[in-house]
């Protein structure tokens, strides 16, 4: 695990304009949380030098140390008992998206430092692109450039009423600028969202009144080449979501059937021996008060008898499978995101093989690098990208993935939390990305990341109705981490149904 480590460190640090030395390498792969630690330094090390020297690293653990870290991680919090036996080794936490708040801020103070940290982020990964030549802040610009770039947050996106031009007001840390998108531009052909971080490239007019003009948008997106995790031994992942534990329509039949298959009582006895990890991207148990009138729908009403009976639906499966759950919009935790793990009074009758993160985390299994996310966002982005729905979740993902964030929007359904770092930034690449809430299921690929969207294990509900929403339940992604070869398995009638996806 520690060589594909190494080279997603390695790869972060180049996106970045970095080069990392041999030996701050060696102590961000020593550290509990790697990730964290190579997000400090560069925080840090902004325009001081192109490399990350051992002294750097060195300098930030002992920050870590007194308490003067201004990034702290939360580990996992696995229940109490004895060590499960199987391969735990090969799990890793490595970034917890959850941000405490801090102490005595208030909430507008909050969110200036949500959004200022955002920028700071993505506008290093859009740094030295060939296309943004000319980079100046916005103070600096002059319509006597000719040309220049810049990289802004998007405040607004507005349309002309008669031409049907675009104009954007962006906004970095010195100031904010209107720019003309004109129609049928390569900019105009892309949709715009409000609080994601483009970089623009922009031609001034000579006459004064006229609004600079954008001729190049580039997202921070994925590197188009890169290098990509696999395990080194053979190794599979079972990725679940939206169990809704608790409610009349949790399908326990077809919960029995992959219960049955995951200890090798069947007819692929042989495929199940190799699965080590099973995923689940949120929405454990069905809450309470979550939707209207949601109690009829309710086969348990009570939240804490709901995480015990998840408890014994997850001592269902084999002891030797280490399983990593995250919350979701209908667990018990602040609703707000990034949501914090799970407490304990919750969970502590979930096994010691179970690992109890934050929405969202990243984590490590056998060296395939993971970011896991529920998904509340696609009831934002959905409805502001054309073509988009919850039929198709994985072209959403891939939007996700272009931005480097997963919840851009503010403001509308899905509640981001006051903090001074945002969590939902998708800083590294990851090898896996999955997510549910869809109640979908969807297999895809965009350079190089495997796009999971989960399926869920319940019945469609009267509120699925309404809102148009027509779950595909009951599937599982069987994944073989050294290859990237994914099996979808159908539980729905019976022993596994399954369809192999290409590597």
């Amino acid at each position: 695990m520690a060589s594909n480590l190494r080279e997603h460190i390695v790869a972060y640090f180049q996106e970045h304009q970095k080069l990392v030395e041999a030996g701050a390498l060696e102590l961000l792969l020593d550290h509990s949380h790697p990730l964290v630690v190579s997000r400090e330094v560069i925080e840090r090390s902004d325009g001081v030098s192109p490399f990350v020297t051992r002294e750097m690293v060195e300098h930030v653990l002992a920050d870590d140390r007194s308490g003067g870290y201004a990034v702290r991680v939360a580990p996992e919090r696995p229940a109490t008992g004895p060590a499960p036996p199987g391969p735990v080794a090969g799990f890793r936490l490595l970034q917890d998206g959850y941000v405490p708040p801090t102490a005595g801020e208030t909430p507008l103070d909050a969110y200036s430092a949500l959004f200022h940290s955002r920028y700071r982020a993505l506008s290093r990964l859009l740094r030295g692109r060939p296309g943004l030549d000319n980079l100046r802040s916005i103070k600096e610009l002059r319509a006597t450039d000719g040309a220049a770039s810049v990289v802004g947050l998007v405040r607004e996106v507005r349309e002309t009423p008669q031409k049907h031009h675009l104009i954007l007001t962006v906004d970095d840390p010195t100031g904010s600028l209107e720019v003309l998108v004109p129609r049928g531009s390569p900019g105009a052909r892309l949709t715009i969202l409000s609080d994601e971080v483009v970089g623009l490239r922009l031609e001034f007019s000579k006459e004064a009144r006229k609004l600079p003009r954008a001729v190049g948008l580039e997202r921070p997106d994925i590197p188009p080449s890169r290098t990509v995790g696999r395990a080194r031994r053979p190794s599979r992942a079972v990725f679940l979501s939206d169990l809704h534990v608790g409610s009349r329509s949790f399908l326990t039949e077809s919960w029995s059937h992959l219960t049955e298959f995951l200890h090798g009582r069947g007819p692929a006895g042989e495929l199940a021996a190799s699965v080590d990890y099973v995923v689940v991207a949120g929405d454990l148990v069905d809450g309470i008060g979550v939707y209207p009138r949601q109690e009829k729908d309710l086969a348990i009403a009570d939240v804490v008898e709901q995480y015990a009976e998840l408890g014994r639906r997850l001592a269902e499966l084999p002891e030797r499978v280490t399983v990593v759950v995250i919350p979701g919009n209908h667990d018990a935790v602040c609703p707000a995101e990034p949501q914090p793990a799970l407490p304990h009074n919750l969970t502590r009758g979930l096994g010691s093989n179970v690992r109890i993160l934050a929405n969202p985390s990243t984590f490590a299994l056998d060296g395939v690098v993971v970011s896991a996310y529920h998904g509340r966002s696609f009831d934002d982005l959905i409805p502001a990208l054309p073509g988009a729905s919850y039929a198709r979740p994985t072209e959403v993902m891939k939007r996700m993935l272009q931005m480097r964030h997963l919840a851009p929007i503010y403001g509308d359904r899905t509640p981001l939390a006051p903090s001074g770092r945002d969590g939902l930034i998708l800083d590294t690449p990851p090898d896996i990305l999955v997510t549910g809430h869809a109640h979908t299921y969807g297999v895809d690929r965009y350079r190089g990341v495997l796009l999971l969207n989960a399926s869920t294990w319940q019945a469609e509900t009267e509120y699925q109705r309404m809102r148009n929403i027509v779950p595909v339940p009951a599937r599982a992604a069987l994944v073989d981490l050294a290859t990237f070869g994914v099996t979808t398995l159908d539980f729905s009638e019976g022993d596994p149904r399954s369809t192999e996806v290409a590597a």
